[in-house]
């Protein structure tokens, strides 16, 4: 064969081959084809099955996230009204031991009428021989003029209505009466 010539037909015998060699490539190409398209199929039907599982996932975290902002927007208004209870009676209490210690007198000492202690009738229960001493006081009717001072370890009731000053000492605790 030189360069201005064609190639010589292959024989009968090779042409059977190169049918039957092509009509397989075709049949393979053709199988590969159906495997692609089986498997875009799968693929794109399994893409659509996790877009809607997605899908159900996020609406499912939705409601879950709106039910939880729902209690515990419940839970916080019940906390923030106990809350609102307990600080009234919180100031009721302080208001109470405010009242409670402006009424009770217990360290010696002078608690002027008025601007110390409330002028009023005060009392006390003594000490009832617990510590072996003895209270004290003295009540002023002037800055100028004591009066007598009484010792005592029992119950004892003063009227400090127009008394200047009340002295008091020894472990008794004086209130207030009301």
């Amino acid at each position: 064969m030189n360069d201005g010539q064609l190639p010589a037909p292959p024989s009968k015998r090779h042409r059977g081959r190169n049918i039957l060699a092509v009509a397989a490539a075709v049949v393979v190409v053709g199988a590969l084809a159906s495997i692609a398209t089986i498997a875009l199929l799968r693929n794109a039907t399994l893409s659509s099955q996790v877009a809607a599982a997605d899908a159900r996932a996020a609406n499912a975290v939705s409601a879950a996230q709106a039910a939880a902002q729902k209690d515990y927007a419940g839970r916080n208004a019940t906390l923030n009204q106990k809350a609102a209870t307990l600080n009234q009676e919180s100031q009721t209490i302080a208001a109470e031991i405010g009242e409670l210690k402006a009424n009770t007198i217990r360290t010696d000492g002078m608690y002027v009428v008025d601007h110390d202690i409330k002028s009023g009738i005060w009392h006390t229960v003594g000490d009832g021989h617990v510590s072996g001493g003895l209270c004290r006081y003295v009540v002023l009717a002037s800055a100028n003029r004591p009066g007598p001072g009484i010792y005592f370890d029992g119950p004892e009731t003063l009227n400090l209505s127009g008394a200047y000053a009340l002295v008091i000492s020894g472990p008794c605790t004086w209130i207030r009466e009301p």
